[in-house]
């Protein structure tokens, strides 16, 4: 929106939204649901940053954190999605993942064995679990993005 200020047009900082609607849904249920200053979500090529009036995108999701803050920028809540893939427009983001586990939740020693009886393994779905259980790793141990 355009206002007139001393007779000069100026852009009215006053429209630009200060929030953004987010889902995180699960095959099971919806997992989150909220208005939120910003999410970090994991792309096929890289991490990428959503904020009220994104432009349209839509990715592929790998495995990774999606990371979900306030206004204020203080992280509210830490997910790791296996995979899936995010549809974004300036007043929505929503991320359809394979599955879902907020990071408290994640348990080092448990993953750690599914790691070593995973390895060695030759079949591909195998394969595929031993990547998810690495990133799972990855994730619990990174402290990238916990303060913006």
């Amino acid at each position: 929106r355009w206002s007139n200020w001393k007779g000069k047009k100026t852009w009215g900082w006053s429209s630009i939204m200060a929030t953004i609607s987010f889902d995180l849904v699960s095959p099971e249920n919806l997992i989150f649901n909220d208005e939120v200053g910003m999410i970090i979500v994991p792309g096929k090529d890289g991490d990428f940053g959503v904020l009220p009036g994104h432009s349209k995108v839509m990715s592929s999701l790998r495995p990774g954190r999606v990371m979900v803050y306030g206004e204020d920028k203080n992280l509210l809540k830490a997910f790791f999605v296996s995979g899936g893939f995010a549809e974004v427009n300036p007043e929505k983001c929503i991320v359809l993942a394979e599955s879902v586990d907020e990071i408290n939740s994640l348990e080092k020693s448990s993953i750690e064995k599914q790691i070593q009886d995973l390895e060695g393994v030759e079949d591909d779905s195998k394969k595929e679990q031993l990547n998810i259980a690495k990133a799972k790793i990855n994730a619990i141990e990174s402290n990238y993005y916990e303060k913006i």
